[in-house]
């Protein structure tokens, strides 16, 4: 009976680990571009929402419209 649970064990431990390695996406090559517009909506709203600062969203904001 216990060498039953060890087959059992063992095998449902080899499948787990062979589909561990199957699919998922690499998501560190995956690049994302945001636009200007969009950049300067997301620093009003964390100016309005107090996570930012005024000096902190003058100075992202010149950032964004430098580039």
């Amino acid at each position: 009976m216990k060498t039953i649970y060890s087959i059992i064990f063992i095998a449902m431990f080899g499948l787990s680990v062979a589909l561990a390695g199957c699919g998922g996406a690499d998501v560190s090559n995956q690049n994302t571009t945001v636009s200007q517009g969009q950049q300067l909506i997301d620093l009003q709203r964390a100016y309005k929402s107090g996570a930012i600062t005024k000096d902190q969203y003058e100075e992202q904001k010149a950032k964004v419209l430098d580039d």
